[in-house]
């Protein structure tokens, strides 16, 4: 039942007659809807979906909801979203002049939902939340936030562009399209934009000091390996073939350049269909072969193992994509926004790849066992139909539906995650972790080479603990965080400094260690400020001394995220007693608490078994020449 409280606004069914007048951007944006065109700008109409979620009926669009848009914009409170529109309508004009070497005709137009959507729902509902009369404090923050921002990449752009770093890439201008990331944003109203060039595909620009990708997956041009992931790759194999996946990753000119990033954009793969479907409402994502998935989810392991290694974390849904590179066909995983690492992780759940075997907290994993219905985002809001006719805009309370999922992978006869293959899957962890074993010393000399001059994103406090505040802002009118008796004591002065401006809190420090730092906003383009003493509620934040120095790097760690992997996806596990001869790899699961797992280590003539209880972890080696007749 929909409570009193969750409404922000009523939206009669609109009557024949006189339409009111409104500015010349406003008035752009309604034609938008009534042609069908403007499918971000507003929040969607929704409706009970299948599992408890709530999912789009529809979008605004057609004659008789843009009737219905143009009556709700000329009412008074929204007189600020007219004055918004019209402003930014101009900057837009201008910002274009500016750059016309740059930007395609059109993409600099208020009615590019693909760019301004975000923004545009945003100051929509804020003026929703209003008070008649009494428009929002931070519409002005949403505006010139995002000025600030966008100008600033415009600066970034031109520079980069004359000095041939995309063409160099075979990437080739004007920008033909560009698409803001509708979720958090950080430093100063900065989000993750995608760029669609004329000519070489697109790239990601990821406006943040972090640099994870570059450090472990950053491909080079021949020559010396430029990161982790591409100098493993290259090493010969100590137990068996490891691929970790490595992208382009693109690096500025400018004195601010290690402030942002241009990364290769990696798009869903070919393998592509349903993974459930009730009625006409369905769930995609990656479908491969059984032989595709076997080999999928070897890599995957390896890919897990060497994530366990570096101590890399907040690998969830989002954060890790199963995709295709140009020019290949073989699916992998990306971790296309590995911020954490070097942290003093000590169970495989902490990476967020897998969860534990109750699957508490945030169960939307960077290697999903199940394809839920739910995703962990959506609208913060949405309208309802009402009776007469009209709509109401209400918060949303229950979870929204996604249609596309790329953190869920299934095989053609309907597994889905590595639990049907799970003797490949430990089996890339073990063959990756037996490299980082031979060249342990290599390893650590390579990251303290490579890692002098990164930095390491610091999470104070969960995510979900901001972004609750966050939604509290944009929907209370009025209230600035000073305010908020409630909010003074659960955050610092720099974490209200950020969230004043709708920002998710963003701190980091350098990889190797030192002060805690947050951003000043643009037109700083890289304006780093000490962030004082924090409340940390996030454990173990990073940099480890110990996991850079190649301490997380033991024997028995690999048993403990055997054991982790293997408890993930016990229940999805047909033969708990199973045998891979081909790849060396042996499994006997008794219960959720007893277990062992055998590697054959055929190069050095051993065969390691990792065997646990509910109280302990043994590992024990013997030679492989003693089951030749097994």
């Amino acid at each position: 039942m929909a409570r009193k409280a969750d409404l922000l606004l009523e939206l009669p069914k609109s009557h024949s007659g006189p339409a009111p007048s409104l500015p010349p951007q406003s008035h752009r944006l309604v034609e938008a809807v009534r042609k069908g065109r403007a499918s971000s700008f507003f929040p969607p109409v929704a409706q009970r979906g299948p599992g408890g979620v709530l999912r789009a009926a529809r979008l605004l669009q057609g004659e008789e909801d843009a009737r219905l848009l143009r009556s709700t914009l000329a009412l008074p409170r929204f007189r600020p979203l007219r004055e918004f529109l019209e402003e930014l309508g101009g900057w837009c004009r201008r910002a274009a002049r500016r750059h016309p070497e740059l930007l395609s005709p059109r993409l600099l137009t208020v009615t590019n939902g693909e760019l301004f959507g975000p923004l545009i729902s945003d100051a929509f509902l804020l003026c929703a939340a209003a008070d008649e009369g009494l428009p929002h404090p931070g519409l002005r923050t949403l505006l010139e936030g995002f000025q600030a921002f966008f100008s600033l990449f415009l600066e970034r752009l031109a520079r980069d562009e004359r000095a041939g770093v995309f063409r160099q890439e075979g990437l080739h201008g004007p920008l033909v399209g560009l698409w803001a990331h509708p979720e958090e944003t950080h430093n100063g109203r900065q989000s993750v934009l995608r760029l669609r060039f004329r000519k070489g595909g697109a790239l990601a620009y990821k406006p943040r000091p972090a640099g994870g990708e570059a450090l472990f997956l950053q491909e080079g041009r021949g020559g010396v390996a430029r990161s982790l992931f591409e100098w493993l790759n290259r090493l010969p194999a100590a137990s068996g073939t490891v691929r970790l996946p490595t992208m382009r990753i693109l690096e500025g000119k400018g004195r601010d350049r290690s402030a942002y990033s241009w990364q290769e954009w990696i798009p869903r793969p070919r393998q592509w269909g349903i993974l459930r479907q009730s009625g006409s409402v369905r769930l995609e994502g990656c479908r491969l072969t059984p032989s595709e998935a076997e080999r999928f989810w070897h890599h995957a392991g390896s890919l897990t193992a060497a994530c366990f290694a570096m101590g890399a974390t907040d690998l969830h849904a989002g954060n890790v994509l199963v995709g295709t590179r140009r020019g290949t066909r073989q699916p992998l995983p990306y971790p296309v926004d590995l911020e954490l690492f070097f942290a003093p992780i000590g169970r495989l759940p902490e990476t967020g790849l897998i969860s534990d075997e109750r699957e508490r907290g945030n169960h939307h994993v960077g290697f999903e066992r199940l394809a839920r219905w739910c995703t962990a985002g959506g609208p913060l809001a949405c309208f309802f139909p009402s009776r007469g006719g009209g709509l109401s805009l209400r918060r949303r309370t229950q979870p929204w539906a996604r249609e596309e999922a790329r953190s869920v992978v299934a095989d053609t006869e309907g597994n889905i995650g590595y639990g049907a293959y799970l003797l490949p899957y430990l089996r890339g962890m073990f063959d990756l972790w037996t490299l980082l074993l031979l060249e342990q010393s290599k390893v650590v000399r390579f990251l303290k080479r490579t890692s002098r001059r990164r930095f390491v994103r610091v999470l104070v406090k969960p995510t979900a603990m901001y972004v609750e505040e966050l939604d509290r802002l944009l929907l209370s009118p009025g209230r600035s965080p000073a305010g908020h008796a409630r909010g003074r004591s659960r955050f610092s002065r720099a974490e209200w400094e950020q969230l004043h401006r709708f920002d998710v809190p963003y701190f980091f420090r350098q990889a190797q260690g030192g002060p805690l730092l947050h951003l000043a906003p643009p037109p700083e383009p890289f304006g780093r400020k000490r962030a004082g003493q924090q409340r940390f509620l996030e454990p173990h934040p990073p940099p480890s001394k110990r996991v850079l120095d190649g301490g997380q790097i033991t024997l028995v760690n690999l048993g403990v995220a055997v054991r982790d992997a293997v408890t993930f996806v016990l229940q999805d596990v047909r033969h708990r007693v199973a045998e891979d001869p081909r790849r060396g790899v042996r499994m006997e699961l008794r219960d959720a608490r007893r277990g062992a797992v055998s590697f054959d280590w055929r190069e050095v003539g051993q065969r390691l078994t990792y065997s646990w209880s509910r109280r302990e972890l043994r590992v024990s080696m013997e030679p492989l020449a003693a089951h030749v007749s097994d």
